[in-house]
């Protein structure tokens, strides 16, 4: 597939303003808007009913358990897209079988380090919670959401995929506030995780079977594997390299530092997470119309102002988000967000550059870029953390993300 940077526009007439963009993404951008408040509505609940010891423990937890689950996992919606692409049988029962045996693999594989991290004595947890069981088991299932984002995304019902991200948003969000509010602990927090799993799961997997209408032949999971493998392995290797960062700064955090310095990062990302959801929004729009799309007219009179605007508003009322959002309590939170914030909005500015390398059969060139960004994470905040702890993390996740970037964009010039 070749993708063009320049003269073709969206979808055939040149982009003349925001606003038009903003139409073709209004579905997109509504869902992960209502993500993003729920999230930040949660957070409030969540840190200031718990504190910031507990909400450290909390991310230390889900980074450990994400490292596994999104190492087989992450980004295998990309994998169903390539196949819908690439084969008309009809593989959907074999995908979700794929799925729950990859959740399967991730779940041994974490209790193996749970276990190796408990004997070692790392974060002073002699046991594993029961808690943790429940959370690990319900993960298996939700590996099924990656197959519906892949099967929404390719027949562009951009519109129903926005539906099921913010319904399941609004799930979790009511059971996190009901558990919370009726026993504040660590425990109701991943209950009510569990159980929006399971529910999810469930859901996702009826919907799929429902709409499953295909004639076509039937790919058995055998086939469906032997005919996946090189594209799996390719986007494994991309998305294990970029889970260093992106899941193990916390778990660095509480190691060398405490879980309260954690709890104080932790608030800190979840606050400029919200332009994460901007990508997601955009990304399934970007998948679908790659080919007529005018990447420096996107950066340069969309994103980058769409940034500047951002710059503004974390910069003006930062510490009053903070303080409203999460409490005094978290007030240390204000300067790696700060730090954090020059990261995002890089990646945010120029996250079309993925999609390219991604759809021009240039996804080495991506996973050159995480090997970058990964570099550059490791040896920064070794050299940082231990003078200026949450912050020095911080500043070392944003070096990567720009370095990454900077990567991509030669990529990208050099290919196109």
């Amino acid at each position: 597939m070749a993708c063009k940077g320049s003269g073709v526009q969206i979808p055939s007439a040149p982009l003349k303003n925001m606003k038009k963009f903003v139409l073709e993404t209004k579905e997109l951008l509504f869902s992960q808007g209502i993500v993003a408040i729920l999230a930040i509505v949660q957070i409030r609940i969540v840190a200031k009913t718990l504190g910031p010891e507990s909400y450290g423990v909390i991310g230390v937890y889900l980074g450990i358990i994400a490292l596994s689950f999104r190492f087989l996992n992450s980004r295998n919606s990309d994998l169903i897209l390539i196949n819908h692409k690439n084969f008309e049988k009809n593989f959907l029962v074999s995908a979700i079988f794929f799925e729950l045996c990859l959740g399967i693999i991730s779940s041994l594989i974490i209790f193996v380090v749970l276990s190796l991290q408990i004997s070692l004595n790392f974060f002073g947890i002699v046991s594993l919670p029961e808690f943790i069981y429940l959370f690990i088991f319900s993960r298996i299932f939700f590996n099924i959401l990656e197959v519906i984002k892949g099967v929404y995304t390719f027949n562009e019902e951009l519109k129903a995929y926005s539906l099921i991200e913010t319904f399941s948003s609004l799930v979790r969000f009511i059971l996190v506030v009901i558990f919370i509010l009726n026993e504040p602990s660590v425990a109701s927090f991943f209950y009510a995780l569990s159980f929006h799993q399971f529910f999810i799961s469930l859901f996702v997997t009826f919907v799929l079977i429902k709409n499953n209408k295909s004639r076509n032949e039937i790919m058995g999971l055998k086939d469906y594997f032997k005919n996946s493998k090189s594209n799996f392995l390719k986007i494994r290797i991309d998305q294990a390299i970029g889970l260093i960062p992106s899941h193990l700064d916390v778990v660095i955090i509480g190691y060398y530092a405490d879980f309260y310095s954690a709890g104080i990062y932790r608030i800190a990302k979840k606050l400029v997470d919200p332009i994460n959801y901007l990508v997601v929004a955009f990304s399934p729009w970007m998948l679908g119309k790659i080919e007529k799309i005018n990447f420096r007219y996107l950066t340069l009179k969309i994103l980058f102002p769409m940034s500047i605007v951002l710059v503004a508003f974390y910069t003006l009322i930062g510490k009053y988000l903070i303080n409203l959002v999460a409490g005094v309590d978290f007030r240390e939170s204000y300067s790696p967000m700060l730090f954090l914030l020059m990261g995002y909005l890089s990646y945010l500015i120029f996250f079309w550059t993925r999609h390219y390398l991604f759809l021009n059969n240039l996804i080495l060139k991506h996973t050159v870029a995480r090997l970058i960004n990964v570099s550059v994470f490791i040896i920064s905040s070794g050299l940082l953390i231990k003078t200026f702890s949450y912050n020095g993390i911080a500043i070392s996740i944003s070096l990567g993300m720009i370095a990454q970037k900077i990567y991509e964009i030669f990529a990208y010039y050099r290919n196109k």
